[in-house]
């Protein structure tokens, strides 16, 4: 009876255990206007789906993305569990020609599987 009582507990704690998080990443770029306004594009669904990529709601994020200002973006995706990373400024190319300087803002998300 000991033992049927150990397999169970042994089971409980595997299934608990066997838990991994998957994280994924999303990538909103910006433009900046003459002025310093920020414009946001929407995010593109990839062509080639990875595993991280099919967990993700592109259409939520569509929605979301659409409202084009960066701090109610920022807001309603941290509302939906999405953490800011990083945000890169990018004004210039490789010949430091000036060019539509950009942002990138990158967000992870982690997935229970």
């Amino acid at each position: 009876m000991k033992y049927f009582f150990f397999v169970t507990f042994l089971l409980l704690t595997l299934n608990s255990f066997s838990q991994k998080t998957l994280s994924a990443y999303i990538e909103v770029r910006g433009n900046v206007d003459a002025l310093g306004n920020i414009y946001l594009d929407n995010i593109i669904k990839p062509k080639k789906l990875t595993k991280a990529d099919s967990l993700i709601n592109y259409s939520q994020l569509t929605s979301i993305t659409s409202l084009r200002e960066p701090v109610k973006v920022i807001n309603k995706l941290s509302e939906v569990g999405w953490t800011l990373v990083t945000v890169t400024h990018v004004s210039s190319d490789k010949e430091n020609r000036p060019n539509n300087p950009f942002l990138l803002y990158y967000f992870r998300k982690e997935f229970e599987l």
